[in-house]
């Protein structure tokens, strides 16, 4: 079990962060592509069954006043964003096959403020 809590409200939602609570895009891609669709379609209709709950939740801060326990709710809500396509979409797999190979990416750091 990691270190890092939900708030409490969301505490449902735990038993994903250590897999899904991922900081960057470059790990959220490489989830995508590491899971099978019946394992990301669990995380998928979790998430969605509280979406509507944790976004007004997380737009009463900027990026930079997140508190701790709302940053891994953050980014356990930025890996639902980056990997709910193969869901949405109705892909009978998680690659699409035409679908650049995930070591093909470049991925570059932003820094946001404010």
């Amino acid at each position: 079990m990691s270190n890092q809590n939900l708030p409490s409200q969301f505490w449902d939602l735990q038993k994903f962060v250590d897999e899904w609570a991922l900081d960057n895009e470059a790990a959220r891609y490489q989830k995508l592509h590491s899971v099978t669709l019946p394992q990301l379609k669990v995380f998928y209709e979790a998430m969605l069954s509280r979406i509507e709950i944790i976004l007004p939740y997380l737009d009463q801060y900027t990026i930079s006043s997140l508190p701790s326990d709302a940053k891994v709710l953050y980014n356990l809500t930025m890996t639902f964003a980056e990997t709910a396509h193969p869901v949405d979409l109705n892909w009978t797999d998680v690659d699409f096959p035409d679908a650049y190979a995930w070591d093909q990416f470049e991925f570059r750091t932003v820094s946001v403020t404010g």
